[in-house]
């Protein structure tokens, strides 16, 4: 599954590893490449540097072929945004957007 997660704070991070982990394809998209860089070395994933409510970003990070969306900032009103935004951007059949 094709993944991209907003937010890379403690709880996105351990999504992303887990998911990463069981073989899935992970996008992280967080604007602090100081955040981006706790995933470390052997994350396998993407790492996107940027603000997950931009559509631009969100296009960077592969939004129109991604399977699923998850935001986990700690801000709950960028995740409804972002998850608003990237609902319109995913395809009919792969709109799977969470906010966590």
């Amino acid at each position: 599954m094709n993944v991209i997660i907003m937010g890379c704070g403690r709880v996105g991070a351990q999504l992303a590893q887990l998911m990463s982990e069981e073989g899935h394809q992970v996008t992280v998209i967080d604007p602090d490449p100081q955040v981006l860089a706790r995933l470390g070395d052997n994350f396998k994933g993407r790492k996107v540097r940027g603000v997950g409510f931009d559509r631009d970003v969100l296009v960077a990070a592969g939004i129109e072929g991604a399977d699923a969306f998850a935001a986990t900032s700690s801000s709950d009103n960028a995740n409804i945004i972002a998850a608003r935004i990237a609902s319109q951007c995913l395809p009919c059949a792969a709109r799977r957007c969470s906010l966590i």
